[in-house]
């Protein structure tokens, strides 16, 4: 069971599922790693192709999104989702990203200021019967939302060490 917020030991534990996570895909991706603009735990998975930059955007965000990709990651939350939460986006968002299902039922899609974001809450991975598997269906089912909905090669970008239940 992973242990509760606020300690270092919650994310050692969450690095430990986003790291078994980050095994299954062998395409081009971060390591897990503290988030550049604030103190969330993140993993980005990256398509391979380039992505079209808004006009206007600054430097610094232009080159983190001038690939297509999918990140995850826990935050602690904000002012405006006042509870800890994992979370996953898709950048660009391709159309129909949120008629995707996520996983486990708890997790949800929400409307934020540059787009749709997966959310699952963190106390619904800590009292979960499984909280690995609770966070590793919600991390696998955001992924397929977001690559199945931009076309990713996803075949081609599957290592062997993702288990075959969950293979395209």
């Amino acid at each position: 069971m992973p242990p509760s917020t606020g300690s270092g030991a919650c994310s050692t534990w969450v690095d430990g599922v986003f790291d078994e996570f980050a095994g299954w895909y062998c395409g081009k991706s971060t390591p897990v790693h503290r988030f550049w603009h604030s103190f969330d735990l993140a993993l980005t998975r990256f398509s391979g192709r380039e992505a079209t930059v808004a006009p206007g955007t600054d430097r610094v965000t232009g080159e983190a999104y001038s690939h297509e990709l999918i990140s995850v990651g826990f935050w602690l939350g904000d002012p405006d989702m006042r509870e800890p939460a994992f979370y996953s986006y898709t950048t660009p968002e391709p159309p129909a990203l949120a008629d995707r299902p996520l996983q486990p039922p708890e997790a949800h899609w929400t409307e934020q200021p540059n787009g749709r974001i997966a959310l699952l809450p963190y106390e619904a991975v800590r009292t979960a019967g499984d909280p690995r598997e609770a966070l590793l269906s919600f991390l696998q089912s955001a992924y397929d939302a977001g690559s199945i909905a931009a076309g990713w090669d996803r075949a081609a970008l599957t290592s062997a060490f993702c288990p075959p239940s969950i293979r395209p």
